[in-house]
């Protein structure tokens, strides 16, 4: 267990819901961790302390959330504006709780359970936060109160909280000693990872391949020391897109588009640039542009996502050059094709 005493708090936290009805909710799209953590706290609350949970998935569920929520058979409920309190799960900021941001201006109680860095200062005062970005998914923070609370995980809650990990550690590339044990500890109670994974998995599409052929054609590239920062501009796909442009050799990538909502950011770096650095791309950097272009940011180290609602696209990815050259210590030097 990463924290007995945080673990604890959520317990007592948990406890007084006793009785209550709780309207669980998820980032907009949620992901594999927030729908598996989601699912497991659910059945907890309802087996353990006598709640009723309802489940809230803003917007429409991303592919992989589609994928585990129809292997669980669950889905978003209805009239969750009548809850006695709102539980927020892996949610870093207000905004990124999309249309359901609405349920915060009920007066009724909000509590947020989170490992992103950015939650307790995004939600202020509008809510009770109780986060630790020690923890790498908060599907790890629900196996450590399973554990705690001596809550007998079944064979579909395993599988949950195993999807959850596997996949907020960029499929175990990421997980420390403790979160690998845990990984291996759901493992064994009997789920199979392989078939599991290969249901959730969804074969890249062609658009998706033409959008990072694309990104990585419009691609510039920047150079700190022995760093190099990759910025391109797609519509579509950005999260695929800045992988792939890791995998083709950046250590950052950043790629912006114009959507319906503003312009859209992804940025995503590899682990020995963030452990060099000590540069945290959620903190640091998304969680700065979205609020410096009236939008907002936030999420991993390693991984984030920014929504800028003024500012044109250049500006913005020229301010994100920037903020990432203050921190290591001079201006990114272009590289020329």
């Amino acid at each position: 267990m990463r924290s007995a005493d945080f673990i604890e708090i959520i317990a007592k936290k948990l406890r007084e819901l006793s009785g209550k009805t709780v309207a669980i909710l998820t980032h907009a799209g949620g992901d594999p961790d927030s729908i598996g953590a989601a699912y497991v706290l659910s059945n907890m609350l309802e087996k353990l302390m006598s709640a009723r949970a309802l489940l809230e998935i803003p917007e429409e569920p991303s592919t992989h959330s589609a994928a585990l929520m129809e292997r669980l058979e669950i889905s978003s409920s209805e009239n969750v504006d009548g809850a006695d309190t709102y539980l927020v799960l892996d949610c870093g900021s207000p905004e990124q709780l999309g249309d359901s941001m609405r349920l915060l201006k009920s007066g009724k109680p909000v509590l947020v359970i989170d490992h992103h860095s950015t939650s307790a200062e995004k939600f202020g005062g509008g809510a009770e936060v109780h986060a630790m970005e020690e923890y790498s998914s908060v599907c790890e923070i629900i196996f450590d109160l399973a554990e705690h609370l001596g809550y007998d995980l079944s064979i579909e809650e395993a599988e949950a909280l195993f999807a959850g990990i596997y996949y907020d550690t960029a499929r175990l590339s990421l997980a420390d000693h403790e979160a690998l044990r845990k990984a291996c500890a759901l493992a064994s109670r009997g789920i199979n990872p392989r078939m599991l994974l290969q249901g959730l998995e969804v074969k890249m599409d062609l658009s998706e391949r033409v959008a990072r052929i694309k990104a990585a054609a419009r691609m510039r590239v920047y150079r700190a020391g022995d760093w190099i920062i990759a910025v391109s501009r797609l519509s579509s796909f950005q999260s695929s897109a800045a992988r792939s442009l890791v995998n083709l050799g950046a250590h950052v990538a950043i790629v912006g588009g114009e959507s319906d909502e503003g312009i859209t950011l992804s940025f995503r770096a590899l682990n020995e640039f963030i452990d060099a650095t000590g540069i945290n791309l959620g903190r640091d950097i998304a969680a700065r542009i979205g609020e410096e272009f009236g939008g907002h940011g936030g999420g991993h180290a390693s991984a984030a996502k920014a929504l800028c609602k003024r500012g044109g696209l250049e500006e913005i990815l020229g301010r994100c050059l920037e903020l990432i050259g203050e921190r290591l210590g001079g201006r990114l030097r272009e590289l020329q094709p």
